[in-house]
This record gives C-alpha cells, structure tokens and sequence, in this order.
C-alpha cells in the first residue's frame, strides 16, 4: 500500500522537527543511585592524587586563605534540563575540592601531570580554555581541573556524575572535608 505524498511530507517534518528538537531529555541512569555516583567521583579524584607528589590532598579548605572554602558539605545536585520551566527530575551531583599540598612554584607542572594521567587512562581531554582542562569519561563521569590564577599553586578540580534519578538525592553522604593521597 502507498502513502499519499501529504501524509509522508507530514511524518517527514514530524520526524525532522523531533530529531531537531533541543529539548531532549537528558539520559538518565535509572539504575545508578547518587550515593554510588558520589562514591564514583570520589574514586576518580583519588586517582588524580596518584598522580601528584606526596603530601598532595584534596581539601574544601585552599592552602590560598584568600581563596573561598568549599563550603557544600554534600555533593550539589544540580538539574540535568536547561531553564527554569521544571523544579523536579533528574540530577547530576557536582563535588568540588582544592588540591592542597603541593610544592610552590610546580603548578603548572602538576596541572600538565593531572592532564597526562587523564591521556594515560583513555580519557577525553579537553584544555581549550587557559588554566581549565576538562576530561570526560565514557561512563559519562566527568572532572574539571582549574588554575586559580593565584601564583601559588591553587588548583580546585570539580567532579561529575551522569544524571541520576532525583529519588536517590536524599540519600547523599556529606563529603569527607579531606581526602589523602593515597601511598
């Protein structure tokens, strides 16, 4: 049986007017909870202390005291739709720390360091803009490393999760105010 040309021209703008659309809805992983995510990005920012020298740590308090503290105690979850037209649905969390301890004047050698391990383990790179490199993970993680452009070393990175099922975000653990590097 043949389509009429008016009903295909109609399913065609149909088809084409859903691809183009920019309100996708975002993926969401149903079967991922915002405290496994949590603990996922934790896990990938103590693989980023590996790679920096002993005494590195991630801290919400910079080493710069005219630096801001960190002072969200438990991942921010933020909403994973542009605008303002929903108030619920899914999220994706946002953990942020400073890197702490390391050595004055190896900043940019230990920002180069960070970005080489991140090439090392597969991982998008994306250093773009001055001062900021991003890595983005196939399992949809993501980290930013970010030069506080203070001259003394102070590098904030920040961790992302996919989108998580808003129902799972009351569970969240506070962040531990510390994490060492590991030996």
């Amino acid at each position: 049986m043949m389509l009429s040309r008016s009903v295909v021209t109609v399913l065609a703008i149909i088809f084409l007017v859903g691809c183009a659309s920019s309100a996708e809805s975002p993926r969401v992983h149903s079967d991922l909870t915002a405290v496994q995510a949590q603990q996922t990005i934790r896990g990938y920012m103590t693989d980023v202390l590996r790679s920096l020298p002993v005494g590195a740590a991630l801290s919400k308090t910079p080493d710069n005291p005219g630096l801001a503290v960190k002072n969200h105690v438990k991942p921010l979850p933020n909403p994973c739709w542009d605008g303002n037209e929903k108030s619920s649905g899914p999220r994706y969390l946002r953990v942020g720390y400073w890197i702490t301890g390391l050595p004055v004047g190896r900043v940019s050698e230990e920002f180069l360091a960070i970005q080489e391990a991140w090439k090392r383990n597969g991982w998008q790179v994306d250093s773009s803009i001055p001062s900021v490199s991003k890595a983005a993970l196939p399992d949809g993680y993501g980290l930013q490393l970010q030069d506080a452009g203070k001259g003394d070393g102070s590098l904030s990175l920040t961790g992302f999760s996919p989108c998580v099922p808003e129902s799972t975000i009351a569970e969240l653990q506070p962040d531990p105010t510390t994490i060492e590097r590991p030996s």
